[in-house]
């Protein structure tokens, strides 16, 4: 039996009370929200709900789910994370198989070129004008294409494949395999933990996009989930009229916080439903920016 100090075992004991108030202070609070969610107007009114629901009722995920404007924007978000997901992951496999090709020729300078806009970008403004400059401010491109290349996914994925013995490609290419070929059916599978990892990160990403929402559009039907749930917290209430009139004369009566609390425990349900699937993944993605070049 391995023999313990009274240093290591004090040690020790206040680690795990820091740990155990360290997950204390993110549960409640979201035990809280859940308990919010499920009273009734009257209990919030006057201040009885705490880590348990009062009154239980359903009538604030009811509305969530007979708006409109809630119901599209959540349709929104999931067509531009799967498409940005997915654009983002291929163009950086592709850009980084490419890089590391030894028939490139300049790949040196290429290297420095993407580094640069890594460290040092134009910035808000300029960007803004970009994209208005080309007709795309209020439309779903505006929400696409700025974020299609991702500088430190090449540079990961090009250092990845610089590591994979050089004659699996080799003996491709003198079977006469193409370079997509080579691509999709030798790199891919060598890779695909670390792809799977940046599209976990990726989908997050876009899952919680607001910003671009803000900055760039207009129209309240091209907005995202985050965006709408933002709408919510700062409004208090939903954005479609139809379903604002239809809450003012109902019985019973649902509350903002009701609101606020169901909006976000909707927003946040997929990611904690996805995640257990992808766990693994995403403990490797913690270690891809470690690879060496």
């Amino acid at each position: 039996m391995i023999h313990r100090s009274t240093s290591r075992k004090i040690f020790e004991i206040v680690n795990y009370l820091l740990f155990i108030l360290f997950c204390i202070s993110i549960i409640f609070p979201f035990i809280n929200a859940i308990a919010i969610s499920l009273s009734s107007y009257d209990a919030l009114e006057q201040g009885k709900v705490g880590l348990w629901p009062k009154q239980f009722t359903l009538e604030s995920y009811k509305n969530l789910a007979l708006s409109k404007q809630f119901l599209r924007t959540l349709l929104n978000t999931v067509f531009l994370t799967v498409v940005n997901t997915a654009l983002v992951i291929v163009l950086s496999l592709a850009a980084g198989y490419a890089m590391s090709h030894k028939h490139l020729l300049g790949r040196g300078y290429l290297f420095i070129y993407l580094i640069i806009p890594m460290y040092f970008s134009g910035g808000l403004i300029p960007t803004y004008l970009l994209i208005n400059g080309l007709g795309m401010n209020n439309t779903y491109w505006a929400l696409i294409l700025p974020a299609v290349v991702n500088i430190f996914y090449i540079i990961v994925f090009r250092n990845q494949i610089n590591q994979l013995p050089r004659e699996l490609m080799e003996s491709a290419e003198i079977d006469g395999a193409g370079e997509a070929r080579i691509l999709f059916h030798i790199i891919v599978p060598l890779v695909l933990p670390m792809a799977m990892a940046f599209v976990v990160f990726s989908a997050v990403s876009y899952w919680n996009e607001w910003f671009g929402v803000l900055i760039y559009i207009r129209d309240r039907s091209m907005w995202t989930l985050q965006f709408q749930v933002r709408d919510i917290l700062i409004n208090s209430a939903l954005v479609d009229s139809t379903t604002q009139k239809a809450l003012a004369g109902q019985e019973p009566k649902v509350h903002p916080e009701n609101l606020k609390m169901a909006a976000l425990l909707l927003t946040i349900l997929p990611i904690i439903a996805v995640y257990p699937f992808v766990q693994k993944y995403f403990i490797h993605g913690q270690l891809v920016g470690a690879v060496k070049g």
